[in-house]
Parts: C-alpha cells; structure tokens; sequence
C-alpha cells in the first residue's frame, strides 16, 4: 500500500542524493574537459580544508543565529498580540499572510528596490529624518548586506511562523492559565510555567523549519546581490557558495560534495533542536 509514495520518495529524493554522493567523488570540473577520475573523499577534505568554505560557514551561522532566534522570538511575540482579542483581530490576521504570499524572487526584489544606494526609500526616509547626509549604499558594504539580507528573509518566514505560534496558543487551555492567576503567578511566570509548556512541540518545528530555511536560503540572495553573492563575499553563505562553485567554476564534483556536507549540517542541527527542546519536553512531562 505505501509502494506508490516509497517510489516517489525514492525518485524525487533518493535518486538526487545519491548522484550527488556518486559526483562528490570525481574530479568533475566541466571546464576540465569530458574525463572525470576518481578521486575517493579528497572533495571532502578540499571541503574542511578551503578557506572559502570556512568563512561562508561563518557568514552562515551569523545569518542562521539572527534569523533562527529573532524570527521565532518575533513571530512568539506577535501571535500572542494577536491571541488576544480584539477589534479588527481576523483582518490583522489575514494581513500577516501578506509577506508570505510573496513570491521569494519577488520578496528580494522589493527589498533591493527599497535599499538601493541611490533611488531606494529607506535613503529618502534617512536623509529626510536627517539621521544621515547623504544616500547610503547598502548593498556595496559586506555588513549592510547582509542585514539588508536577515531583513528582508525574517519579513518574508515570520508570517509563517506567527501563524504556527497562534495555532499553538489557542491550543493551550484556558483553565491551566486562569488556575495560574489565581495561585498568585504574574504574566513572566505565566508565559515561561504554562504557555511555553504547552507550544514546545510547536517551538522545536519552528526552530527546525526556520534552521533549515536559514542554511538553505539561495533566491533572496540571488536576487538581491544580483547572482554575485554579495560585496566582498559579504552575503556568500555555504548554499550560495555551492551554487557558484557548481555553476560559475563549474567544478560539479566539488560542487556535489558542499551539497552532501549541507545536506549532513541541516540533519545535524535538526538532531541537536530534537534533542535539546524533546528532553526538556519529557523532563516536563515527568514532573507532572
């Protein structure tokens, strides 16, 4: 009975992993001619020993601590604004999906328009607030673009992740949080005793999904560094490396070895989100 989406996961995921795996150990440069010999795991130790490798893992973990963390504490925050009752609360609602209707290529090219260095927004709202002289180019300098960068990716997921939060919270009893108010507990007690209880399971996917998304971004910064991965390789992170050795050097071998290294990360940082929020949840469990 499960043959059919066994086959499909077979086809769509299995196939693709394993040439990569196959690639990875060859010396597959395309602009090296037709003949690619086999080179065993030196790709690998290419890929721990490559300078480049190094820093784009550092730009990486910069964008994924900011994103991962804030984006969750954010959308935290907004849904229980938006748990709460109030006039207009299913419109607020509704306009919380805006940002995630967004096409990603699109979602980068707003924000690229909005930052230009010479005819973007926020320069004309800068230069009108007098917070600065003239225009700057954010996009030309490494740290700008790369918080032009965790900018416009928290804008584009937080509406997911709000929506998951909200879904969670109005899973939370309201008897346990009355119960709460009587024994004396203030709001702080409240949230981190019963609400964070209640939505970990919900935490734990939010810091998984938004880990995954933070290590796999490529088409905001495509989009919004125009393919080149940024001012001084200022928004280069190891997926975005991956494409450019695999696509502008054209080294596939090299290329298909970062992608077997990232697919191993992703698994890896799920494992530690697993583990880290799933004991803390048994742990719960058991003193009760």
């Amino acid at each position: 009975m499960i043959a059919p989406a066994l086959a499909v996961v077979v086809l769509l995921l299995g196939y693709p992993m394993g040439y990569a795996l196959y690639m990875s150990g060859f010396d597959w440069n395309d602009k090296l001619g037709a003949y690619h010999p086999f080179i065993g795991l030196t790709n690998y130790a290419h890929l721990v020993a490559d300078p480049a490798v190094r820093r784009a893992l550092g730009r990486t973990g910069l964008f994924s601590v900011i994103t991962v963390f804030g984006g969750v504490a954010l959308a935290l925050a907004i849904a229980m604004l938006l748990n709460r009752p109030f006039r207009g609360r299913t419109l607020v609602r509704v306009l919380l999906l805006v940002p995630w209707a967004v096409p990603p290529v699109v979602n980068g090219i707003i924000w690229k328009l909005i930052f230009d260095g010479s005819v973007g927004v926020a320069n004309t709202i800068l230069v009108k607030l007098g917070l600065v002289d003239q225009n700057v180019q954010f996009l030309a300098d490494p740290t700008l673009a790369m918080a032009v960068l965790i900018f416009a990716e928290t804008w584009k997921l937080l509406p997911f992740l709000s929506l998951l939060m909200i879904a969670a919270l109005q899973g939370v009893p309201v008897s346990i949080d009355k119960a709460a108010r009587i024994d004396g507990a203030n709001g702080w007690q409240r949230f981190w005793r019963v609400i964070v209880p209640n939505i970990r399971g919900a935490i734990m996917f939010a810091f998984i999904v938004q880990s995954m998304w933070s290590v796999k971004v490529f088409d905001t910064i495509y989009v919004i560094t125009g393919g080149s991965g940024g001012p001084a390789e200022g928004t280069t992170t190891i997926n975005f490396l991956a494409y450019l050795v695999s696509f502008s050097n054209l080294d596939r071998g090299f290329g298909a070895a970062m992608a077997v290294g990232i697919m191993v990360l992703v698994l890896l940082v799920t494992l530690v989100w697993v583990l880290l929020l799933g004991e803390r949840r048994d742990r719960t469990e058991a003193a009760r």
